[in-house]
């Protein structure tokens, strides 16, 4: 043991000499800022705010995913169109040089430059009309490339397309779509297991968000969830979280505080002019888990307007399908409490899926050790879990009576009849890009709020008058 660490130790950089920040990170910080900083005076973005946000990423990386490039566009080809957003485009394309290697040490000394994953296929998402940036939207760019982990969509660079002048990110392509695709997609392949170990994936992102970066990420839909596939029966997948406080106008002034968003995946205090929080982002979670085990969006036959935000502040939430096994439909509830102080943390929702995905793989009696306490995995087996906490097997058998074959094919067949015969959208039904949700001064008037953030909603008789006076507002407004 003494002989294995001291080899990881003794990994130096082979210019200075140095030993790296984390023996397991070939990166030699002091080396590779210098090799930055002598490339500066060959690039400019055009923008001195965004020149010094790269530059400063550089200058200050840790690790070798710490830091973003600028990528001229003409190093970009083969450049395809995907989908219009709320504000901008979508395209895939290969970045020729691609981006700098990362596990190993990623300097060539005998050709004096960077060793690169030439040829990679990435992500271009353009903002409409962002010939210029604000400063807030460049610090969300800046969190964004804070939180590019194993969880979370690695940001390389920014780049400018040359004709329209917009500015635009330059991110990793997952070949797996969105989560929305990946259920119509591939509804035939999904199973209880599979979704259990996504859901818990995508939890570890979202504590990662929460916990250790002290971060929400003010816009958690299943347009947000990407997904890498690691074999054409897509056997294997990995989600990751993608997006963070992008949901809004890359120019937006920062007086104009009017929410973005998805509108069944914006939590109700939020909707009615509170702040974001880690629990609006769980609510968000909530109506991830309902699209999931009923096949289609939330509240797929309304239009997504007014008068569904006001329903969902009174209480209104997703039919829960009768064949959702009960622990699922028990967490999915708790995520969309009207009360933020009641849901789940991510923390606490990541123990729970991680133990049931372990112990849905359990094949012997052999000692099993629970993340969460053994309490919680009873509450929402109501408990029948009783007197099995040290019995792997009888545990393993109790959850697989409500996660049963026969709930699986029914939520199935629920699947491949809505890919045949889906719901038209409607105009109103914005699935995967935020719009404008300017409602809290009108729901505000249906709602009041106390220190606890529990809703009260009014009487019979001011809920009419409100009522009224709103539809004769919409009705001028041509809502």
């Amino acid at each position: 043991m003494a002989e294995d660490e001291t080899e990881v130790k003794g990994i130096k950089c082979p210019e200075c000499g140095q030993e790296p920040y984390t023996p397991d990170i070939q990166y030699c910080r002091p080396c590779s800022s210098e090799h930055f900083r002598d490339n500066f005076a060959h690039w400019t973005s055009g923008d001195s705010n965004i020149d010094k946000l790269i530059q400063n990423s550089q200058l200050d990386a840790l690790f070798d995913e710490d830091f973003i490039e600028w990528i001229e566009y003409s190093n970009l080809e083969n450049i395809e169109f995907v989908a219009n957003g709320g504000f901008g485009s979508v395209y895939k394309a290969i970045w020729k040089d691609g981006p700098i290697i990362d596990n190993i040490y990623p300097w060539n000394i005998d050709k004096s430059e960077w060793i690169r994953d030439n040829r990679k296929e990435v992500v271009i998402k353009k903002f409409l009309n962002a010939t210029s940036v604000s400063l807030e939207f460049l610090s969300e760019i800046e969190n964004n490339m804070k939180l590019s982990f194993a969880y979370c969509v690695k940001i390389y660079g920014l780049t400018r397309d040359p004709q329209s002048g917009e500015y635009a990110i330059v991110a990793e392509f997952r070949n797996g779509g969105n989560l929305r695709e990946v259920i119509k997609k591939n509804h035939s392949i999904l199973n209880w297991k599979l979704i259990i170990q996504m859901l818990a994936d995508i939890c570890v992102g979202l504590d990662f968000i929460h916990q250790e970066s002290n971060y929400c990420h003010k816009d958690f839909h299943t347009g947000n969830i990407l997904n890498k596939v690691y074999d054409e029966g897509y056997r294997f997948i990995t989600p990751v979280i993608s997006d963070f406080g992008l949901s809004c106008p890359a120019n937006q002034s920062p007086e104009d505080k009017v929410l973005y968003g998805v509108l069944p995946f914006v939590a109700p205090e939020v909707l009615r002019g509170g702040e974001f929080t880690i629990a609006a982002d769980i609510y968000g979670f909530g109506m991830l888990m309902s699209e999931i085990i009923s096949g289609e969006a939330p509240f797929i036959g309304r239009d997504y307007d007014l008068y569904l935000a006001l329903d969902i502040c009174k209480g209104e939430r997703p039919q829960i399908p009768e064949y959702t096994p009960e622990p699922y439909s028990t967490l999915m509830k708790r995520c969309w409490d009207p009360i933020p102080t009641n849901r789940p943390t991510a923390r606490i929702l990541l123990k729970l899926f991680s133990d049931l995905n372990s112990i849905m793989k359990i094949s012997s009696d052999k000692p099993f050790e629970l993340w969460s306490r053994f309490e919680d995995l009873n509450d929402i087996m109501s408990g029948s879990l009783d007197d099995k906490e040290n019995d792997p097997l009888a545990i393993k058998q109790e959850i697989e009576k409500v996660f049963n074959q026969e709930r699986e094919d029914k939520w199935k067949v629920q699947l491949a009849e809505l890919t045949t015969n889906p719901h038209p959208l409607k105009k109103s039904q914005n699935l995967l890009t935020s719009k404008r949700l300017d409602y809290s001064k009108h729901l505000t008037r249906q709602f009041e709020t106390n220190d606890d953030d529990a809703y009260h909603p009014k009487t019979p008789k001011e809920t009419n008058e409100i009522f009224y006076k709103l539809t004769e507002e919409l009705e001028e407004l041509q809502i």
